[in-house]
């Protein structure tokens, strides 16, 4: 599904209008009354205090709809005008069509259902004092509170929050859904969003809904070399774990040979977690970590995908692997953690890579990369990765909520399943071994990436229906794949 910013929604209404399809007082009526019937089918709204907020723009014209559909089905309906009377000719007739004694200048009461149509998807300004103060109180009702297309107070593009913004429990959205439902920090104001189809064809985007992955296929006549081979070079004394779920995630991600590539300290470890694991212990630091890679050149050679950095740590044996990997590596790379933090220092080895290349940061992560904090990241989402992954021409996965996945085409894919229960040490690991895992097995590495980030959030969902999102941990993850 395509995910819409501003001037793709307007050019969608426009071209709809332009074909002869509808007017815009069309438009605008049947948004209105689709909204109403959903708030009925979602609401009990018989003689229950319905306030409806109105804006003086076209969003404020769906709220006079709106407002009259709920007065006709049986609801106590009143209407407030907090920026004054409609300016838009289509609003301005709907508005006439409302009996003037449900018509308020200034918000007072107590309701049931509070209805923000105040402003729309062109809010591009931070609010006036006196509208923080009256999202402020109706945030504070005990009411069901409802947006029509997103909260006021919400950048649809950006999904930043313009000094305030209305705390919806439902938010009824037009045509298609909006970046912001997906970004920090709007989408602790949009609720349930419900995306409401009023007969417009949605403009193309490069902006997509994550959907359900086309996985490798496993014909019957098959043995391990059928599924691929993938290197794991991963893991330091204190962070076996990031090596023992990384490899876990990708033997039951489906590859074939799983081959590890550890230092000494924990390969008596890794090997009893992990007996399916083929493991090539090398030399180490006096602190744990890899200090070399002698068998990595051999290793290479029956080798289709390799993941590299999970608990390495942080060192200068971490860069200087990392370089001999670049060097030598003409099979798909996904580099994770230590590796990310290793990059950092050296982002011009992207540019030397014989190989694609995934990068799978956090915002932290990401934010290393770039030189600039975790905020800035968090509020440029789309912008950075896209920026980012056409820069240095590779995938990027930036973690976090509604993950992201981009090409270095800009085409930006838009995760939204998962829970909070995915935010603990570890659950990155299990990502990174699944995608190796899929890249191994033959998927191009936008799909692997794309299908790992869907089966990863989708096996996180599945565990918490057992463990709880509290309670879920990476390896309950893993046994869910």
């Amino acid at each position: 599904m395509n995910v819409l910013t501003r001037n793709l929604i307007k050019l969608s209404e426009e071209n709809a209008v332009n074909c002869g399809d509808f007017s815009f007082a069309d438009l605008m009526h049947t948004a209105g009354t689709k909204a109403a019937e959903e708030i009925i089918k979602n609401y009990d709204i018989k003689n229950k205090k319905v306030a409806v907020i109105c804006g003086n723009g076209n969003n404020g014209g769906d709220g006079f709809v709106i407002a009259n559909h709920l007065l006709q089905n049986g609801a106590e309906v009143s209407v407030f005008l907090p920026v004054g009377i409609p300016k838009t000719e289509n609003a301005k007739h709907y508005f006439s069509l409302l009996p003037q004694s449900i018509i308020f200048e200034s918000f007072s009461g107590e309701f049931d259902i509070i209805i923000d149509a105040v402003f729309g998807i062109g809010l591009c300004r931070n609010l006036s004092e006196e509208l923080i103060t009256l999202i402020n109180k109706l945030n504070s009702q005990a009411a069901v509170r409802i947006a029509v297309d997103i909260p006021s107070g919400i950048d649809c593009d950006t999904g930043l929050v313009l000094g305030n913004a209305f705390k919806a429990d439902l938010t009824v959205t037009f045509i298609a859904p909006k970046p912001c439902f997906y970004l920090p920090y709007a989408t602790d104001y949009c609720g349930k969003v419900e995306i409401i189809d009023i007969g417009v064809k949605p403009q193309q985007s490069n902006l997509k809904l994550l959907s359900n992955p086309v996985l490798p296929t496993r014909p019957k006549n098959s043995h391990k070399g059928t599924f691929g081979t993938a290197l794991l070079i991963c893991g330091s004394y204190g962070m076996a774990g990031a090596a023992i779920l990384a490899t876990k995630a990708c033997l039951k991600s489906g590859v074939g040979i799983a081959k590890c590539l550890v230092p000494k300290s924990i390969y008596p470890i890794l090997t009893t977690a992990v007996p399916e694991a083929v493991c090539l212990p090398e030399t180490q630091t006096l602190k744990g970590g890899l200090s070399s890679l002698i068998s990595l050149k051999p290793a290479l050679l029956k080798t289709n995908a390799v993941l590299f950095g999970c608990g390495l740590s942080n060192t200068k044996h971490t860069l200087r692997l990392l370089k001999k990997l670049i060097k030598n590596c003409t099979v798909p790379i996904v580099i994770d953690a230590d590796g990310i933090n290793a990059l950092a220092n050296r982002i011009d080895l992207l540019k030397k890579a014989n190989a694609s290349i995934i990068l799978t940061p956090h915002p932290a992560e990401m934010a290393r990369l770039l030189k600039c904090d975790v905020k800035t990241v968090e509020q440029n989402r789309i912008k950075i990765a896209t920026d980012f992954a056409k820069a240095h021409n590779c995938i990027l996965v930036l973690k976090g909520s509604n993950t992201l996945i981009v090409d270095p085409n800009s085409n930006v894919y838009i995760n939204t399943l998962g829970n909070n229960g995915m935010a603990t040490g570890g659950s990155g690991d299990v990502l990174s071994g699944i995608t190796v895992s899929l890249l191994a097995q033959g998927l191009s590495p936008i799909d692997a990436a794309k299908a790992a980030v869907y089966l990863h959030s989708l096996s996180a969902d599945n565990a918490a229906k057992i463990t709880g999102e509290a309670g879920l941990i990476p390896s309950d993850m893993i046994e869910a794949l």
